[in-house]
């Protein structure tokens, strides 16, 4: 059974961790937006590097610690619904029946993920 003084320490101990919680959240958001504005700046900055590394046909800078490099890669775009009926529409010769169907199949039939955070919402 627990006495008084346990349930006392237990509540101390919850606040204190509110507290620590709530002090955190407000320090990442502070670096958040250290983090944004830097972020914002080095996009800037790469591409007047690369337009002009582009444009003077540099493909790469030995600098002090190795090497900047420029270079063009092609990567394929995330997968999603519109892309996935325009590829089945291909493969079932644009049968709306079959892309309808089989874009159902595949949609309904993904893995889901359970994740469990805790969120600070403000007011």
């Amino acid at each position: 059974m627990e006495t008084n003084y346990d349930m006392d320490n237990i509540k101390e101990e919850f606040s204190i961790n509110v507290k620590s919680y709530l002090e955190l959240e407000q320090e990442i958001y502070k670096i958040n937006i250290a983090l944004k504005e830097r972020k914002t700046k080095l996009k800037a900055l790469s591409e007047m590097i690369m337009r002009n590394m582009n444009n003077n046909d540099i493909h790469h800078i030995n600098i002090k610690d190795g090497v900047l490099v420029y270079k063009n890669e092609e990567k394929f775009k995330g997968l999603n619904k519109t892309n996935l009926k325009t590829g089945l529409s291909i493969i079932f010769n644009n049968d709306e029946k079959k892309v309808h169907g089989a874009t159902e199949i595949v949609m309904n039939n993904r893995e889901k993920v359970v994740r469990q955070r805790l969120q600070l919402k403000k007011f």
